[in-house]
């Protein structure tokens, strides 16, 4: 287990309970929306999953851009309300990817409805032998003094790189499989695990560096409201012994721990196509493949 899956497991710990609704009318998913209201209605505003997003419409170097319903990306669904597990159904989700730890997974499983939960797979991300329920017991003590978290997520963005490219080549080859979307994958706060997720697809189908980092960094403002939510109950629980500036850099994104995967890629492989060439298994013909599923000509 490694630090960051501490980290990310010890937020979940702290999220507030969602509470559970009845089914409400639903909105229109993204894709029957005009091309206009797409972008600026992105994410589905589940309550009990705040980071839940489409990643449709975004622009790729030849002027292409994202399908809308096939790629969604999420943080942790364990506390899914009942409301926000029937909107889950609405879009058709052939196959459900959590990129948890083990333990995460055991401590939080992944509340979905039947015919979903048998379409779930377990692709977990994790290294190391730290424990979360540990660093738990330390920031709800205040005992945070020596835990050194600041630079925790660049080295973590570096492990995706060198460590855990393996998973992730699967990962993104799994998407080509004959009923493998409309897909949703996550992770605890869909932010990190997920952010890496999302960059690699994108990379592939010829989306720029700039836009992934966009899409990389708007997991700042869903969280936003569920972050408040953590640090307040840190507070409480630590009896205001924790150092809450020092949860910071864990809680959201910066532009420093994509922009550290991206140099682990050119030092190891000499260039980010390269990476994706050599060790996400990103040929010519895959590519082709995957831009074929997942592109379409770009609304004007």
């Amino acid at each position: 287990m490694t630090r960051f899956d501490l980290v990310l497991g010890a937020a979940l710990l702290c999220t507030i309970a969602a509470t559970n609704a009845a089914p409400a009318e639903q909105p229109a998913l993204r894709q029957d929306l005009p091309a206009a209201e797409r972008q600026t209605l992105r994410a589905l505003d589940l309550a009990s999953a705040p980071n839940l997003r489409d990643l449709g419409g975004y622009r790729t170097t030849d002027g292409r851009s994202v399908k809308w319903g096939l790629l969604y990306r999420g943080g942790a669904l364990d506390k899914l309300s009942a409301e926000d597990q029937h909107s889950l159904q609405r879009l058709q989700l052939q196959r459900v990817v959590d990129l948890r730890s083990l333990q995460e997974i055991a401590d939080a499983p992944d509340r979905l409805p039947p015919k979903l939960m048998k379409r779930r797979v377990e692709m977990p991300i994790s290294a190391g032998n730290l424990d979360i329920r540990e660093l738990t017991r330390r920031l709800h003590s205040g005992d945070t003094a020596d835990l050194q978290l600041d630079d925790m997520l660049v080295s973590v963005n570096t492990q995706f790189v060198r460590e855990q490219s393996p998973i992730f080549r699967a990962w993104l080859h799994g998407l080509l499989d004959e009923q493998g979307t409309p897909i949703l994958y996550h992770c605890t706060a869909g932010k990190d695990r997920t952010g890496f997720a999302s960059a690699i697809v994108l990379l592939a189908l010829g989306v720029p560096e700039a836009t992934v980092m966009e899409d990389y960094l708007k997991s700042n403002r869903y969280l936003a409201q569920k972050n408040q939510q953590i640090v307040e109950q840190v507070r409480v629980n630590s009896k205001g012994r924790a150092d809450l500036a020092a949860l910071q850099p864990l809680l959201g994104v910066e532009p420093r721990y994509l922009q550290a995967a991206f140099a682990a890629m050119r030092e190891q492989y000499g260039s980010v196509e390269n990476y994706l060439r050599e060790g996400l298994g990103v040929d010519a013909a895959f590519r082709s493949r995957l831009q074929s599923k997942f592109l379409e000509t770009a609304a004007p």
